[in-house]
């Protein structure tokens, strides 16, 4: 946790004293920009297209400079001036022009455009929602929630929607059990928890507020909300790491080879973003967009196995919770409803082992399905 942690002071030194490029010299002015990072070493090409021998007009150029073009994020006059843009520009347009530089890369990033990339998160975006909403209607059902609907209609529908949604904020969003049970297991929770929805947060507020994804300022709410939110959930998964090393009841016997790719698969994220954002404040140009795709691709990777993992109790347990909450109430209403709560989601399937053993002991033979319905 230690080392983590000074990795991390290390990383955000370096971030804050790293400054933006002025002050370019006419001579190799495209080495000395970020430039080179997508458009290659010699301008002939990387993950953006080749510069040099270009064919923009200088306005144009500048235009592009300032408010980018797919996955290009715009560059603002803070960070490039005017004059340093044309250095550039005289630079690029003097280059020699080498066709067996071109790069494979730059077949690669011609695929990854805005348009492309959009298509690919809502594809993956779309197999995890399917798979998470499988997930809950299994639980659900388990619950035998269906069978309260004559009473939730003698109870009220509306006043049960109240009881969900104030179960859902303050027993999911705010874990309250949690809180009640142990204030530092709380914390530990609370890192991954509310740093992966402030991760999310500022993603949705980049999309509205910097759709061009032009470099921010540090002092800037937009960047702070994010590297404030991953540093929580780096520190997060080390305590995860942790607890699976020393925990000797940590696997739950069905999902635990899932759980480790899982907890990898958000530390590259996360380390991935923050690399990122301090690459591109150093002199390190070449490594920006590589890392940016690598980071891409573990984010993808993470959406696709999240429903698969210990880790959908994220959103199985509040709702669990909410319908346990909804029970109770209409229990405590005078309203018959034939049984008290479901189980916990982290017990069935334990239980579930427990009866096909009992069933395979007594008959000699495993059982070709067993379903649990949970009674007073």
């Amino acid at each position: 946790m230690r080392k983590l942690i000074s990795i991390l002071g290390l990383l955000i030194l370096i971030v804050t004293i790293s400054g933006s490029q002025t002050d370019l010299k006419k001579k190799d002015a495209f080495e000395s920009s970020s430039c080179m990072g997508c458009h290659g070493m010699t301008a002939m090409g990387g993950l953006g297209p080749p510069l040099a021998q270009t064919k923009l007009e200088q306005i144009e150029f500048l235009n592009t400079v300032r408010n980018g073009k797919g996955m290009m994020p715009g560059t603002p006059v803070e960070q490039l001036s005017n004059e340093d843009a044309k250095t550039i520009y005289d630079d690029v347009k003097a280059r020699p022009w080498n066709e067996e530089q071109i790069p494979l890369a730059f077949k690669v990033g011609s695929m990854l455009t805005t348009k492309n990339v959009a298509k690919i998160f809502l594809a993956v975006s779309l197999f995890s929602f399917i798979f998470v909403i499988r997930g809950i209607a299994y639980w659900v059902k388990l619950a035998g929630f269906k069978y309260m609907k004559p009473a939730l209609r003698r109870f009220g529908y509306g006043k049960a929607l109240g009881v969900a949604l104030k179960s859902l904020i303050f027993d999911g969003l705010f874990v309250g059990s949690l809180w009640r049970k142990s204030k530092h297991l709380w914390a530990m929770h609370g890192l991954m928890l509310y740093g992966m929805i402030g991760l999310a947060t500022a993603d949705i507020l980049m999309q509205i507020f910097n759709p061009t994804r032009a470099d921010l300022a540090l002092s800037n709410p937009l960047k702070i909300l994010p590297i404030f939110a991953g540093v929580m959930v780096l520190i997060g998964v080390a305590y995860v790491m942790k607890r699976y090393k020393t925990d000797e009841y940590i696997d739950n016997g069905l999902t635990l080879g899932r759980d480790y790719l899982f907890v990898f698969l958000l530390f590259q994220t996360v380390l991935s973003g923050i690399l990122t954002l301090v690459i591109n404040r150093t002199t390190a140009f070449g490594w920006v967009m590589p890392i940016y795709i690598y980071h891409l691709a573990f984010v993808c990777a993470l959406m696709i196995s999240a429903p698969f993992t210990r880790f959908q109790h994220a959103w199985i347990v509040p709702i669990m919770v909410s319908l346990t909450k909804v029970t109770e109430a209409v229990t405590a209403s005078g309203v018959e409803i034939g049984f008290l709560r479901e189980p916990s989601p982290g017990r069935h399937h334990k239980s579930l082992r427990i009866a096909e053993d009992v069933v395979a002991r007594v008959y000699d033979e495993p059982a070709k399905e067993i379903t649990i319905r949970y009674y007073p």
